[in-house]
């Protein structure tokens, strides 16, 4: 999200909601109420054709209130949890460490041709999140035989990273085990004394962070951090800096204890002990299922995800067949490599970082007796801070909102899992596995994969089976936002797709669900998340192209939405922003439109032909990636179009949908100009033409445009030569 000072006030803010809410449908009951005049002396006057046509654009109002009232009582919602959150203490999770049998965690991140850099960052991330003894593994996606020189150096690149990690790791953690035990040592034979004990503590919270520090300066490589890149920037300061002063701050505490002549149980001791050691006591590892052809083969995150669940608790050999390597089960010594299995997994997107608590809050919150079926639990991800992009910065803010609405999902008890991070009782995983055939091998599915939503649908099998969702509500993990019109458009057109899919499952989820008040509320938050992409692509292309007449023209419909803008403008304050970025999310809204109706249709090709749509994988990529030409001409097309409405409809006198057209046109203008570029719209055309004059035409193509970056020297090497 941007940076922002402001204190929120939550009790203010949930009146402020409730007062929109009310003077909303105060509103809705005049425009409802004129629509139902007109609608009778229509009938009155024996015009049937208008009757109809005031139905019909009654209906469209409809679903448009839909998505307004339920904006509005999901933010009722978020603001009444705020209201109560009283996050955990430290002492209080930091009793973890004391335990022997703490659970067990995985945090698993999967990647696809992810730049060196990014992978780094969110594994580092991830080994800083503190939590006793956890395995972190990277699950490489890319073709496992490269075929370019440049994949294979930086495939060759990517497998280094855990391996240069781990070595990095180790070599602080046998120093700080060995302080563990020699104060078991010293504990056993009660040579204990608080004040040098607490002195000792203090020292070596001092030294970790040093080398947390040193670790943020062997990053900068001689860099400011002013002049870092706006991601990296907050990975320094937010991941690495604030966790290296809040190791120097319980320096000073424990200083402070010892000034104070404080007794320190010997217990407590013991803990902070353990929990310096654990800092460092993260196994890394890699994994590619792509190597192994008894493995599914589908490229997709669901499958690289499901195919590496499916093997934590057991021991595996590698078989060489006619058909490559393949794995089989082992179950003696002769094993290649076993992989632990896990009470938690946590997943998290390689261009993702959480915050260093996140694991202990989460996994605090999970382990409740209360909560023995909560499957899922996540802070959905926000956007880095300070993007100077605007089409990156305005669709980090539709993120950083949408957090909200995400939240208020979880007051109703209606929580979807969203998929960039998420902490998973693998229990539950387990309760909702199938088995699919795949080829000539049965492949085990935990993540659905039928729809490119997979999380969606997986949310789905799990309340189905009686399981719980939910959404911390605080802001701990960032993920990056595409940056430019073309990985935007490949994200968007994937979340629109398979709503539609997967809502038969939630109707029959309806008739078996045990039937009260609160599968009410459920059934309407969840409904609309399934519904109404689809639903909204219908009423908007009506509303562009069906001439309504004197219908629309009412005064009612825009007031209805001014309660709806004011509070959004109001969130994207709180968030940081600007209340003019109100403006520029519609304009953003409006250019994804034929996108998202492209990933609307796209479902409706699946229901048709039974197979399944491609996940098209978000570009992370150094460069820009340039969008297939169909939309560009689209995205040129609808601003003059909507001119064209403006000046038609002045002609004819009609000055509300004249004022309509107008700020459409000038919406989509705007977002030519200032979201995809007028150069960037004529290259990317030029190239869809020559593409299919060759009759080789892609959907996204990368078209380098010079950046910095870091790279590996191997790699830079290579390219310099190339070029000379």
């Amino acid at each position: 999200m941007a940076v922002s000072n402001r204190v929120i006030n939550y009790t203010r803010e949930k009146y402020i909601t409730t007062a929109a809410l009310f003077m909303t449908l105060g509103l809705l009951a005049g425009l409802f109420h004129f629509l139902a005049q007109k609608s009778y002396n229509a009938y009155l006057a024996g015009n049937t054709h208008l009757v109809l046509e005031t139905a019909f654009f009654a209906v469209c109002i409809v679903f448009m209130v839909y998505s307004t009232l339920l904006y509005q009582i999901c933010l009722l919602g978020y603001y009444k949890r705020r209201e109560k959150h009283v996050p955990v203490s430290r002492e209080i999770l930091e009793t973890i460490y004391s335990r022997i049998d703490a659970p067990t965690l995985s945090v698993l991140v999967p990647s696809y041709k992810e730049e060196r850099t990014v992978i780094w960052q969110t594994l580092i991330s991830a080994a800083l999140a503190e939590y006793p003894g956890k395995n972190v593994v990277l699950l490489i996606d890319d073709p496992y035989h490269a075929k370019a020189l440049e994949d294979m150096l930086k495939l060759e690149d990517t497998r280094l990273i855990p391996a240069e990690l781990q070595t990095l790791f180790d070599a602080q953690a046998k120093r700080f085990n060995m302080e563990h035990e020699l104060f078991l040592q010293r504990q056993n034979t009660q040579a204990i004394h608080t004040g040098i004990e607490l002195n000792r503590l203090s020292m070596l919270y001092e030294e970790v962070a040093e080398w947390l520090e040193k670790l943020a300066l062997d990053f900068m490589a001689g860099r400011t951090l002013e002049a870092l890149p706006y991601a990296d920037r907050f990975f320094v300061d937010s991941i690495i800096d604030t966790l290296a002063k809040q190791h120097q701050s319980t320096a000073c505490e424990l200083r402070q204890k010892i000034a104070d002549e404080e007794i320190t149980d010997e217990a407590l001791l013991n803990q902070h002990y353990a929990r310096l050691a654990s800092f460092f006591n993260v196994r890394f590892t890699s994994f590619e299922r792509k190597k192994y052809s008894n493995l599914s083969q589908q490229s997709n995150k669901a499958m690289n995800l499901n195919s590496y669940i499916a093997l934590m608790g057991k021991s595996w050999a590698e078989v060489e067949t006619d058909n490559g390597w393949e794995l089989h089960e082992s179950f003696d010594e002769n094993a290649d490599f076993t992989i632990p299995d896990s009470d938690y997994v946590d997943t998290i997107d390689a261009d993702s970082l959480m915050l260093s608590d996140y694991a202990l809050r989460l996994i605090h919150i999970m382990e409740q007796p209360e909560n023995r079926q909560l499957a899922v639990i996540q802070s959905p991800c926000s956007s880095f801070p300070g993007c100077p992009n605007p089409i990156e910065r305005t669709a980090g803010a539709c993120i950083d909102v949408q957090f909200l609405t995400h939240q208020g999902y979880t007051h109703w008890n209606a929580t979807f899992w969203v998929g960039a991070n998420a902490m998973l009782r693998k229990a539950a995983l387990e309760d909702i596995k199938e088995i699919q055939q795949e080829g000539k091998n049965q492949v085990a599915i935990y993540i659905q994969d039928r729809t490119v939503i997979e999380d969606t649908e997986s949310t789905i099998d799990l309340v189905d089976k009686g399981w719980k969702l939910y959404n911390y509500p605080e802001r701990m993990t960032f993920s990056a936002t595409p940056p430019d019109f073309g990985s935007l458009l490949i994200q968007r057109r994937r979340w629109s797709n398979g709503g539609l899919i997967i809502l038969p499952k939630l109707l029959r989820y309806l008739v078996r669900a045990p039937k009260n008040i609160m599968l009410l509320k459920e059934m309407f938050m969840r409904f609309h998340y399934l519904a109404s992409t689809t639903s909204g692509c219908v009423v908007a292309l009506l509303f562009f192209v069906y001439p309504f007449g004197d219908i629309s023209s009412t005064s009612w419909l825009p007031l209805s939405t001014i309660p709806f803008f004011i509070l959004y403008a109001r969130d994207l304050k709180n968030a940081g922003y600007r209340y003019s970025d109100v403006l520029r999310i519609c304009s953003l809204n409006l250019m994804l439109f034929p996108i998202v109706t492209g990933g609307v249709l796209k479902q409706f090709q699946q229901m048709i032909t039974g197979k399944k749509i491609p996940f098209g994988r978000t570009p992370k990529v150094t460069g820009r990636t340039a969008a297939p030409a169909i939309y560009c001409v689209i995205e040129v097309i609808l601003p003059i179009a909507f001119t064209a409405f403006a000046v038609q409809d002045i002609e004819q006198a009609r000055l509300p949908q004249a004022a309509f057209a107008s700020f459409n046109a000038a919406l989509f203008t705007y977002a030519l100009v200032h979201f995809i570029g007028i150069r960037a719209v004529a290259e990317d055309m030029v190239a869809g033409l020559r593409a299919r004059w060759r009759n080789a035409f892609h959907n996204a193509e990368i078209i380098p445009i010079s950046t910095v970056r870091w790279i590996p020297a191997s790699l830079a090497a290579t390219r310099a030569r190339k070029r000379a």
